[in-house]
């Protein structure tokens, strides 16, 4: 949990939008906690780079499309989803996740 909290702060602090958490500790067996967030392009290059000095680089698995309108964080138990506007829209993760708990 502590990982998280600091993966939400880091987030909060470049400012995204429309930041939720959702639980899955009961749900998979691969990552506990699954985090979107709506971000501009500017954003998303600052957040990587925020959680990148956050935390150790055993910490942050993978970084998946870094200069794109989806970025995708692994940090092994919590997954990072930030979305521009329009990807976020049309994926629908908040609606495909809504029978998960959400935790914010």
């Amino acid at each position: 949990m502590e990982k998280l909290n600091k993966i939400i702060q880091t987030l909060e602090d470049v400012k995204v939008k429309d930041l939720k958490v959702f639980d899955f500790e009961q749900v998979s067996p691969f990552y506990d906690y699954f985090v979107i967030a709506t971000i501009n392009p500017r954003q998303g290059n600052a957040a990587v780079n925020s959680l990148k000095k956050a935390f150790d680089q055993s910490e942050i698995k993978n970084v998946e499309g870094k200069d794109g309108s989806w970025i995708l964080i692994d940090a092994n138990e919590v997954i990072v989803h930030l979305f521009q506007e329009e990807d976020r829209q049309y994926y629908g993760f908040d609606q495909r996740l809504l029978g998960v708990k959400r935790i914010i």
